[in-house]
């Protein structure tokens, strides 16, 4: 650093000292010549000397990751020998998109650390290696193609040359042998000759086409792959600049850090049921997306919940509500109205999920373990660190990594809402012992895989409902058996009043050879003005609990259904409310 400002310093002395002597030994006009030249010369100099280059770059190894929900912070190691005085250190980055405030760096070694800043370097190529890897392997397929077009252009002409001896034969016959007619050998020589010819030119068309089309199909999958992978044309490379007084000649280690994006982790579950219904063995999973041009290799990964996930539940039931319509402003009458249409119109999670079938039982065999994380509880969350180093390349792919096993024990029983779909869930209510994330979760009965699901998030001690799948021996029916619709205009209804008779029977049968735990949710109409009245309301049996979850009007039953035993619930009512007026939600 020294040494470059002290040349600085001869350039713009030189260059004071010329101007000032120039009106006497050169003139004018040679003077601002000269002195232009030479600033302009000092000036790329300076520029030069200011911007690093990537032969500067020390070499770096990136050492740990913590991967988060959303980036990951990435921590670099270097050995760098350092001279007495102040040390510009640039410690390379290959990834594409760095958070420049999250830049820090640690200095071990005798010396005052003074600054820590992200710089760019800008390049003729991709710094990152499995870029240039897939560039140069499209640079090949790309003039694979070319030879095999050129092949085809040349087998063109071939063709050509040999359909022109055919049209020759035909229009321009030497007058020497139009009277005389060929011998049959030589008709058949002929005829061979072009035969054999144009079948090899058939034959080499479709070989040529056949590898034309596998080199396309290569071309586009390293495309896709490049697109996925570069996020910017412009080829740059970033450093981290460590400006460290160094004490004395030595070894310094450095350890930098940053944040990076295009790197993320989902949970995963896998929750293992044994045909006895004892227990749920739950199996947290971490699915690793990492494109952020550096490659991870042989690295200390853990992963931290501090950015929490969401996730999907149950059906619920909502109240039943009457209204009469009532004015809306423009814009929130269309946002909402948008918004419960797209609700009711989107299959649930758990529609989807597939019924339980007939289970073979598990060989009788231990089954291997998966090696699990290490989990550190952190103030504010907690997070897994693998047990040993780990590779992740910087691709379009997943990378699947085990977190923990627990043994969950709880309460089994079937839960349905026929009003929202007439299937019964077999579902496990357990207990939270930590926070669990939110995410997707497969279900495996013995040794089979029954479906997907989705399980929300929970904080320690809470109880949650987990979705174990449609149970097809549990048959559930909802049907509307009365719906009367009559005007009055005397006795104990007002005058111009609709008294609408409603009913509905809900009926649960077990077709198990075992009994089970029944929870059926359902509601009844609430009304939310004098205008509109439910009344005459009868409900047998009488629901476990009303209110369910304090949503007015939802009603819970709670029973046992013993081997192929059938029960029934009857609900019915009586709604009443203005001729004119439409009522809402019912």
């Amino acid at each position: 650093m020294k040494r470059c400002n002290s040349n600085n310093g001869d350039w713009m002395n030189l260059c004071a000292h010329t101007i000032a002597l120039g009106p006497r030994l050169l003139g004018f006009s040679l003077v601002r010549k000269t002195a232009k030249t030479l600033l302009c010369l000092l000036f790329g100099l300076l520029l030069w000397v200011s911007v690093p280059t990537a032969n500067a770059v020390t070499p770096s190894q990136i050492r740990e990751v913590t991967l988060f929900s959303n980036q990951a912070l990435v921590t670099r190691g270097a050995a760098v020998d350092v001279s007495k005085g102040l040390n510009e250190i640039l410690i390379g980055v290959d990834a594409f998109r760095v958070d420049s405030d999250s830049v820090s760096a640690k200095v071990f070694g005798d010396g005052e650390l003074y600054s820590v800043q992200l710089k760019k370097i800008y390049l003729k190529e991709a710094p990152q290696e499995n870029i240039r890897a897939l560039e140069e392997k499209l640079r090949e397929l790309k003039a694979s193609r070319k030879a095999l077009a050129d092949s085809k252009t040349v087998l063109k002409k071939k063709e050509q040359f040999l359909a022109s001896l055919i049209d020759f034969s035909k229009t321009q016959v030497p007058e020497d042998i139009k009277t005389s007619f060929p011998k049959t050998e030589d008709l058949e020589k002929t005829m061979g000759f072009l035969g054999s010819h144009f079948e090899q030119i058939h034959k080499q068309r479709q070989t040529l086409n056949e590898k034309t089309e596998s080199v396309d199909k290569e071309i586009q999958v390293v495309e896709r792959e490049l697109a996925s992978l570069t996020r910017s044309r412009r080829k740059e490379k970033k450093g981290i600049e460590v400006l460290f007084n160094a004490k004395k000649d030595q070894q310094i280690n450095i350890e930098a850090s940053y944040l990076v994006q295009n790197a993320f982790w989902q949970p995963v579950y896998k929750a293992a049921v044994p045909l006895d219904l004892k227990a749920v063995n739950l199996t947290m999973f971490s699915r690793v997306n990492q494109k952020t041009g550096e490659d991870w290799r042989d690295v200390d990964l853990a992963v931290s919940n501090v950015i929490p996930l969401k996730g999907a539940s149950l059906p619920e039931l909502p109240s039943w509500i009457l209204d009469i319509p009532r004015p809306l402003p423009r814009k929130a009458a269309f946002s909402g109205g948008v918004a419960l249409r797209r609700k009711s119109a989107e299959p649930m999670a758990e529609d989807r999920m597939e019924a339980p079938m007939a289970l073979e039982e598990a060989v009788d065999q231990e089954e291997a373990e998966f090696v699990t994380a290490k989990k550190k509880e952190l103030p504010l969350s907690f997070e897994y660190r693998m047990p040993r180093k780990l590779t992740i390349e910087s691709k379009d792919k997943e990378t699947m990594l085990p977190l923990f096993t627990k043994t969950l024990k709880g309460k089994f029983l079937h839960y349905a809402v026929p009003k929202r779909n007439p299937v019964s869930f077999l579902i496990c209510k357990a207990t939270v012992d930590k926070e669990l994330l939110g995410g997707p979760m497969n279900v495996h009965f013995g040794t089979r895989f029954v479906g997907k699901t989705f399980i929300k998030e929970k904080k320690a001690g809470e109880t949650f409902d987990l979705n174990l799948g449609a149970d097809r021996e549990v048959k559930i029916k909802r049907k509307k058996i009365e719906d009367k619709v009559k005007e009055t205009f005397f006795g104990k209804f007002e005058r111009d009043t609709v008294v609408r008779t409603m009913a509905f029977r809900i009926t649960a049968e077990n077709l198990k050879d075992k009994a089970l735990t029944m929870n059926i949710l359902d509601n009844v109409p609430v009304s939310r003005t004098d205008r509109i009245k439910v009344e005459d309301m009868k409900i047998k049996p009488e629901p476990t609990k009303r209110n369910y979850q304090d949503k007015e009007g939802v009603l819970l039953w709670s029973f046992d259904l013993k081997p192929k035993e059938v029960k029934e619930i009857d609900v019915s009512f009586v709604v009443s409310y203005p001729k004119d007026e439409p009522v809402l939600g019912l």
